[in-house]
């Protein structure tokens, strides 16, 4: 698979948007406990976190350099009854104003950028918002769903951020791995939040 538009391309379940939003708990609740009114969600996926923060009062922009994928968040937002605002623009150069947001985030964006990329990315997102929350698959996650990810560790995540202020790195969203030598759950995704030096 090449392009997030082909593996977005079966649409929103109701199923999936349930199941979407049970295994990203954690990270919901972090953005939701940061009493943030006003957030930019940067990369739109299927666009159900965006439109599960607009239920629970939150201003959302939801932000995609992807046409396709865009139309395919939308039919999400009209399907879920969102409230959240649709943009075409560029990660690497956020079409807004320093201090636009009170929060940023993104779920399973960063591991596919190299180590300047991430920084860089870090850097643009700051400029709009004080503070970023991010959530990406760790080394424990059992497949890489587009090809390119980089699936790494907390520790090697805690060096990459090294230049900013992490005021949360944790690992969450247990989960069951089929195989013989892990008879346990594992946490698959890792998350931080990143603050202004």
């Amino acid at each position: 698979m090449s392009h997030w538009s082909d593996y977005y391309a079966q649409g929103v379940t109701a199923d999936l948007y349930i199941r979407n939003l049970c295994g990203q708990r954690e990270f919901l609740l972090a953005i939701l406990d940061s009493g943030v009114q006003k957030v930019l969600e940067v990369g739109a996926g299927t666009g159900t976190m965006s439109i599960f923060l607009s239920h629970c009062g939150r201003e959302v922009t939801t932000l995609d350099n992807d046409p396709a994928v865009l139309g395919l968040a939308q039919s999400a937002k009209a399907a879920f009854g969102g409230h959240n605002q649709l943009v075409k623009g560029d990660a690497f150069k956020l079409p807004f104003a320093a201090d636009s947001f009170g929060l940023v985030f993104h779920q399973g964006l960063l591991e596919h950028f190299s180590n300047r990329d991430i920084h860089t990315l870090l850097q643009e997102h700051l400029r709009v918002a004080p503070v970023v929350v991010f959530s990406v698959p760790n080394s424990h996650y059992p497949q890489k769903d587009l090809g390119n990810e980089r699936l790494m560790n907390k520790t090697a995540w805690e060096r990459l951020l090294a230049p900013y202020r992490v005021e949360m790195s944790c690992y969450y969203s247990p989960k069951f791995i089929p195989r013989w030598y892990l008879p346990w759950r594992l946490p698959v995704q890792y998350m931080a939040k990143v603050t202004r030096r």
